[in-house]
C-alpha cells in the first residue's frame, strides 16, 4: 500500500523520527493509526450501538402508509 502525504505531514513524520523513538516512517504512521483507532473507540456510543443491534435482531414489521409521517410530526 502506498500513502501520499502532504508536505506538512511529511515534515511531521520527519520530526517524529528525528526526535527519536521511531526507526522508520512506517512506525510513525502505524502509531498514528493506532491512536486514531483509540479515539474512534472512545467516541462510540454504547447505548446507540446496543439499540441498533437490538433493532437488527428484531423481526421485520409490515410497513403502513403514513407511519413515518406520524413519527416526523
Amino acid at each position: 500500500m502506498k500513502v501520499l502525504l502532504t508536505p506538512h505531514q511529511e515534515k511531521f513524520v520527519g520530526r517524529k523520527m528525528k526526535g527519536g523513538g521511531y526507526l522508520s516512517q512506517d512506525e510513525v504512521i502505524r502509531e498514528a493509526l493506532r491512536v486514531y483507532e483509540l479515539v474512534e473507540q472512545e467516541d462510540s456510543d454504547p447505548q446507540l450501538e446496543a439499540a441498533l443491534r437490538h433493532a437488527l435482531r428484531s423481526p421485520l414489521k409490515k410497513f403502513k402508509p403514513g407511519h413515518f409521517a406520524a413519527i416526523a410530526a
